[in-house]
């Protein structure tokens, strides 16, 4: 199957195929890439600009796909190399590549996002089949040409690497056609968002997790073509009225639809989310609107500027900015931080947050949870409360 072929794969049922794009070892679009002399790269953080490796051009492409561990049901290998009171996230993304289901990637990009993340690089590099592992030092304030300069440095020493291994390169109209094909990505993802804020949504919650996961799955070109065509789909539906609370999602890294399920099973329905794997890293599009612009800095400052991450030392000011601004866009009923075990960055971000939109009258839910699948019964009790206290306070 040529590119080609893969863009119109399928075209009478895009939506279908979004929400169930099988992942990993049995995703075809991966599996496709490398069968036409591609090379997939793995990254774990919203911080690796993927338009500066997208653009590399040479004996085949490298695509970027962020790594996930959804389906993960143990750790006890993993559990070996980390120890029981890290963040299961990271310790189910080992056990992963221990069982083998990352083989099939040609490099893998870490950064220093957290400490539990980070730690996954050298059990990964020791035990782990692997092609290449390189890794990108994140500054922990998001301000200042200095740490500007770190992290464009930090970048461009990951793409001079892979350069050399590979024998890559980027060009200019390469550059410019990898940016323009993420912007076109992002702009179809928020029109995606558009369509679940309005008053009746016109999908769930879930479903746009699993059409989100697709994203960071697949080339991105191909991915665009079947989005155009599914929120086309989805613009035929009936919005959704019988629903008993909208909801923001926000918290630690999601890769799954577990807990947006559980959440909607009881009648409310998750509107927005201010998730790493989500709208944070969704908003905000690469400027080249100057003809004239280097355009790897273009790239670079683009993720080095956008809405920060809890693991900032700066920056909470616009973080809980950006949370009450899509309260207001969405017309949110209540607000749901999750975060797993462990995590330190989140404990303190969650609480901040919960304690400033109190202030302002709003529901909120701090729930922890682990990465695998558990407690749903007692997960799904206290969301049940929480959506009978906004009810009653309407």
């Amino acid at each position: 199957m040529t590119f080609e072929d893969s863009l119109t794969k399928d075209k009478n049922e895009p939506l279908e195929e979004l929400l169930n794009l099988p992942l990993r070892n049995e995703n075809p679009y991966l599996n496709e890439w490398k069968k036409n002399g591609g090379y997939v790269l793995g990254y774990t953080c919203a911080y690796v600009p993927e338009e500066i490796l997208y653009a590399h051009e040479g004996n085949g492409k490298m695509l970027p796909v962020r790594m996930g561990a959804s389906g993960c049901e143990t750790t006890e290998d993993a559990d070996i190399h980390m120890g029981k009171f890290m963040c299961s996230f990271p310790r189910c993304l080992l056990q992963m590549g221990l069982e083998g289901e990352y083989d099939y990637l040609d490099m893998l990009v870490f950064t220093s996002c957290c400490e539990h993340l980070r730690r996954v690089y050298e059990p990964w590099r020791d035990e782990v089949k692997a092609g290449m592992l390189s890794m990108i030092s994140v500054p922990h304030n998001p301000t200042g040409e200095n740490r500007f300069k770190w992290y464009y440095d930090e970048v461009m020493n990951v793409a001079s690497d892979i350069n050399a291994k590979y024998g890559f390169h980027s060009t200019k109209a390469s550059l410019r056609h990898a940016i323009e094909v993420y912007n076109e990505y992002r702009d179809l993802m928020m029109e995606l968002y558009s369509l679940r804020s309005i008053e009746n949504p016109l999908l769930t919650g879930s479903e746009a997790m699993k059409i989100g996961i697709a994203g960071v799955n697949m080339p991105k070109e191909i991915f665009n073509v079947k989005l155009k065509d599914a929120i086309d789909e989805i613009k035929k539906r009936k919005g959704i009225k019988d629903y008993k609370a909208r909801i923001l999602l926000g918290g630690s890294f999601i890769d799954d639809t577990y807990l947006i399920d559980i959440i909607e099973s009881t009648g409310a329905i998750v509107v927005t989310d201010t998730l790493c794997s989500g709208r944070k890293y969704i908003e905000g599009n690469v400027d080249i609107s100057d003809d004239n612009v280097d355009l790897e800095e273009a790239i670079i400052k683009r993720y080095f500027n956008k809405i920060s991450c809890p693991r900032m030392i700066e920056g909470y000011s616009e973080r809980i900015a950006f949370t009450k601004r899509l309260i207001e866009e969405a017309k949110v009923d209540g607000v749901i931080f999750e975060k797993m075990s462990f995590c330190d960055n989140h404990g303190i971000e969650n609480l901040m947050e919960a304690r400033d939109l109190a202030k302002l009258g709003i529901p909120v839910l701090q729930m922890e949870r682990e990465y695998l699948s558990a407690d749903t019964g007692r997960y799904k009790t206290r969301v049940q409360a929480f959506i009978e206290k906004i009810n009653k306070g309407k």
